[in-house]
């Protein structure tokens, strides 16, 4: 694969792109703040780091799940382990980082569970597939052709291989770098970029054939 190819998806590096970089460091360290306080007891300190990411875990959830209710669930259950597991944070990586990677096992694990759930019951409701989710969420005839274009990302998104999925939801939706991609994963920037390359290439075929 051509890195080079891979790179200018990214914007060409300015003011621009030092000012979200600046601020991403800054948030980080604002986090840290809350940690320390958390760490010692603060309640109000994890409040407010549930209410600072609580919508980009959320988002990553169900883009990895394709349901409302799972996501939630699976939110709930990443910040519990949060809370649990923030004496042992060592801040390695930023707070950030590390939460993207508890709700992303979380949401792989609960994918895989549900697979398990839905193959041991004959009741069609507790078998939530992707495309009743696209059903239930199907918008009015006179919704927009951006929202249209959004339901139809999110069905190709869950035909895509699921390796190659949380890759691009993390790089590509929520604006994380390769390295932060890999951290998030445990693996190197080099298959970050190719699981990438290799979903973006599916998504396309996926949505000329649905768009057509």
């Amino acid at each position: 694969m051509d890195g080079a190819k891979e790179q200018s998806a990214r914007p060409a590096p300015d003011g621009r792109a030092g000012a979200t970089e600046a601020a991403r460091d800054a948030e980080a360290a604002r986090d840290a703040e809350f940690v320390e306080r958390l760490k010692k007891g603060d309640s109000r300190a994890f409040d407010d780091l549930f209410r600072r990411h609580r919508e980009a875990a959320y988002r990553i959830a169900y883009r990895l799940l394709g349901n409302a209710e799972d996501a939630l669930d699976v939110v709930q259950e990443s910040f519990i382990h949060v809370l649990r597991g923030i004496g042992s944070f060592r801040g390695q990586s930023s707070f950030r980082t590390w939460l993207f990677r508890i709700v992303t096992h979380a949401a792989l694990d609960w994918r895989r569970c549900r697979a398990v759930r839905s193959a041991a019951s004959l009741d069609a409701e507790s078998s939530p597939e992707p495309a009743a989710t696209g059903e239930r969420r199907r918008s009015p005839t006179d919704e927009t052709a951006a929202a249209d274009l959004k339901e139809a990302i999110d069905k190709a998104l869950m035909n895509v291989s699921e390796k190659n999925r949380v890759a691009l939801i993390l790089y590509a939706l929520e604006g994380m770098s390769y390295q932060e991609v890999a951290e998030v994963l445990g693996i190197s920037v080099g298959t970050v970029m190719s699981r990438i390359f290799n979903a973006r290439q599916r998504l396309r075929e996926l949505l000329a054939s649905e768009i057509g």
